[in-house]
């Protein structure tokens, strides 16, 4: 203890108790315990500034509430934007999805249009069938069938299983009365550019070797052969439907027995109407299509069945004729005289390739290119 602390007298006390009543009623608070600051040095008694007051209750509730809010909302968003991500990629997904399936179903539905326009082509194609043998057959009126129908029972042909042409600017090389020594240059030529052809044969005179190799070479080379009678005497040929049905039969066996091939095309020797079979062709028609059969005709000619041999340069301008349309049958001659038709080729082809044309042989899936009729009467 200090010293001077130890022996105070009454004024002394009198005199402190006063002063801190002074400082007691200055700082009291109504209902507050009364505190006192240390004394300093001396015994003097500091003074302090009043302590901070705290931050209200209410107050700190509010900011705790509005930051809860705060985050819970951030939280909320931070879990939408989630949320819409994976609900965008869902939906990218479904829509390639939907996509693949749009077009798998176009795909499917032109699969369709196309059947069903093949359908219909092949329903045309029959209905003119049976009203070419409605039109042209001569059975009598209670049904009765003649009986060259009954003639011949493996004359008959096989069903076509391939493909449909139907105009697009193609040109068929067709030759008629082979085969010859020209058979074997026409070969080349047509190898040369790739091009596939038709030939019209004859039999009669074409039995020795050379013409049926020839034959075989021609089936070998992936062109159609087709028939154009036995003898393509006009009038052993259309003396009637069974002297034609016997032409044509004959030949349809010497084909199949020399190549091994079974026709299914053929061609009237002089086209479908000539001076000739005027008074049988409807029935020719009506029975061979019955059996299966096609013929064609042509809608363009080289023109050189004639006494003499044309120049090879008159013959390519005649074929080349056809250019225009869609769909050209041309029609050559393959005897031994015709070695300018050969000398031709090679002009016609380019002529049409340069004009866009394309090259097929005939066959029963060809759009028919035949004679206009007159109706009967």
């Amino acid at each position: 203890m200090r010293p001077e602390r130890m022996g105070r007298g009454p004024w002394q006390n009198e005199s402190r108790g006063t002063h801190m009543d002074h400082l007691a009623e200055h700082n009291a608070q109504p209902g507050s315990p009364q505190e006192f600051p240390p004394s300093l040095d001396g015994g003097e008694t500091a003074v302090s500034a009043a302590p901070a007051r705290g931050v209200p209750k209410p107050l700190f509730i509010a900011v705790a509430v509005l930051a809860a809010a705060l985050a819970a909302i951030c939280a909320w968003l931070a879990v939408c934007s989630r949320d819409q991500d994976r609900a965008m990629a869902s939906m990218r997904s479904s829509k390639e999805f939907m996509r693949q399936e749009l077009d798998q179903a176009s795909a499917g539905l032109a699969a369709v249009q196309e059947e069903l326009a093949q359908a219909r082509k092949d329903l045309a194609r029959a209905r003119d069938a049976i009203g070419l043998l409605e039109e042209y057959s001569l059975a009598a009126p209670d049904g009765t069938v003649p009986e060259y129908t009954a003639l011949y029972p493996d004359f008959y042909a096989p069903a076509w299983e391939g493909e449909t042409v139907s105009g697009g600017k193609v040109c068929c090389l067709t030759f008629d009365d082979g085969p010859s020594p020209n058979t074997d240059r026409v070969l080349e030529i047509l190898d040369r550019y790739g091009v596939k052809a038709t030939f019209f044969v004859v039999g009669a005179g074409k039995s020795d070797q050379a013409d049926q190799e020839r034959m075989r070479n021609i089936a070998a080379a992936g062109h159609t052969i087709a028939m154009h009678s036995w003898t393509h005497d006009y009038k052993k040929v259309y003396a009637s439907v069974e002297a034609f049905l016997d032409e044509f039969s004959t030949l349809y066996q010497y084909i199949y027995e020399v190549t091994g091939v079974r026709p299914q095309l053929y061609r009237f020797p002089g086209g479908s109407i000539n001076g000739y079979d005027r008074g049988v062709y409807q029935e020719i028609i009506a029975e061979m299509t019955r059996r299966g059969f096609v013929y064609f005709d042509w809608n363009a000619s080289a023109q050189d069945a004639t006494p003499r041999p044309r120049p090879s340069w008159d013959i390519a301008g005649d074929c080349l004729k056809g250019i225009g349309r869609e769909l050209v049958v041309v029609l050559a001659h393959d005897s031994a005289a015709r070695g300018t038709t050969v000398d031709a080729l090679p002009a016609v082809i380019e002529g049409y390739q340069n004009a866009g044309y394309t090259f097929s042989a005939l066959h029963p899936g060809v759009e028919q290119v035949t004679f206009g009729y007159p109706k009967i009467r």
